[in-house]
């Protein structure tokens, strides 16, 4: 079955954000059927004022990344890309860079946790489903250096996922970055890189297709694959709390992804009538007005921005979503080009805006510098000493 995907028009910020945000609400509204875990018990009341509040913050959201995106469009209408293959996404060489990085990341961040715990002691905290710990060990005497660059992995495993899915190649280093995927994925509970790697990837894999072709089959298969990784993922960092709620490994993954999308919202829409509090407040004010289990504490970037800038945080999120658009609209601008990876981190950084201002988090601005400043960095040289194609090859499609 074809079906039309105008990928420009979808896989944009102001779309993705706003589908996010009603991704939240349908979240929200979800039924528990007295079972499944929503991440509070009392729903918030949903009145005409904090219907009016939240409907204008969304709406400064959506028209400040699109205006930013128009701009850009206007702009760099006539810009050309880069010369030359070393920035095309089927570039070995910037492949070959990011996977470097990739790996030293990794690398340095799987060293400093068994600087923390031995394998036996790794080895248990998983079986029992405490993969938190890791984390945990991780962040002990942490600082930021080179085990940042383990976030890159957004950037070299959605290129794997784009070779093996669109030329059929499975070679080692395609492989090699799939299974760094699965490291932070699983080892790292790192949901939150899994989600913007497929989200990069399927940018990649449709930004010039009209129409998508859809198998029933494959799709049942591909969604039944993405919810049993992050069932797995869940289960690997709070076995004990489902098994403590009486939950079920397919009732503890529905639950957590309704909480997942759902409480940022309760938390939104119970804090809407008194953000005179939130802003004249500290961190977790919210807490005051709002049903909301303890342990959830990424929710609402709209109650988050309040209670750390206050009504500020109207001009700021209208200024970052209007600069991000603009980014992301000039850079897919330049075509099939390596820059079509911070593309992706924006995406992600938009779908996020429902419950966490992503854009301002470490993990976003090594995305954000290196995925522009690398590439950046290598059309500098290339101006000054004049390689192209000498020190690169291009992947081909498999016939």
């Amino acid at each position: 079955m074809n079906i039309p995907w105008p990928s420009r028009a979808i896989l944009r910020p102001s779309v993705v954000s706003m589908t996010a945000m009603f991704g939240s609400l349908a979240a929200w509204l979800f039924p528990s059927f007295g079972v499944l875990r929503k991440g509070f018990n009392n729903p918030a009341r949903l009145d005409f004022g904090a219907f009016v509040v939240l409907a204008c913050w969304y709406m400064l959201i959506f028209m400040s990344f699109s205006i930013g995106e128009k701009a850009a469009r206007l702009m760099v209408l006539q810009k050309k890309a880069p010369r030359g293959n070393l920035f095309d996404l089927d570039s070995n060489f910037v492949y070959g860079a990011f996977t470097v990085l990739t790996t030293i990341g990794i690398a340095s961040t799987v060293f400093s946790i068994f600087r923390s715990l031995s394998l036996q002691q790794a080895l248990v905290f998983v079986a029992l489903g405490q993969a938190n710990s890791l984390k945990e060990a991780l962040y002990e005497n942490y600082s930021v250096g080179v085990v940042s660059l383990r976030y890159l992995v957004l950037y070299s495993a959605s290129i794997a996922l784009y070779r093996i899915i669109r030329f059929k190649s499975y070679s080692a280093i395609n492989i090699f970055n799939i299974v760094m995927l699965g490291v932070s994925t699983l080892l790292l509970g790192s949901r939150l890189i899994f989600i913007a790697t497929l989200l990069t990837a399927t940018l990649i894999l449709t930004l010039d297709k009209s129409m998508v072709k859809i198998s029933i089959t494959k799709t049942i298969a591909l969604v039944t694959s993405l919810f049993l990784i992050l069932g797995v993922a869940n289960f690997a960092r709070n076995k004990d709390y489902y098994e403590r709620n009486g939950l079920t490994f397919g009732e503890a993954g529905v639950s957590e992804i309704i909480a997942y999308l759902g409480s940022p919202f309760q938390v939104a829409v119970g804090s809407a009538a008194v953000t005179e509090q939130l802003a004249a407040g500290g961190n977790d004010t919210y807490r005051n007005y709002v049903d909301e289990e303890t342990n959830l504490n990424t929710n609402s970037a709209f109650v988050h921005l309040h209670e750390q800038i206050g009504y500020a945080s109207w001009f700021y999120i209208s200024g970052i979503c209007l600069f991000m658009g603009f980014v992301f609209e000039a850079l897919r601008s330049l075509g099939r080009t390596i820059f079509l990876l911070p593309c992706g981190a924006i995406l992600y950084g938009s779908a996020e805006l429902w419950r966490l201002d992503l854009f301002r988090q470490g993990i976003f601005i090594v995305w954000f510098v290196i995925g522009i400043g690398l590439p950046a960095f290598l059309m500098v040289c290339q101006r000054l000493f004049g390689f192209i194609g000498g020190v690169d090859t291009v992947a081909k499609p498999v016939r």
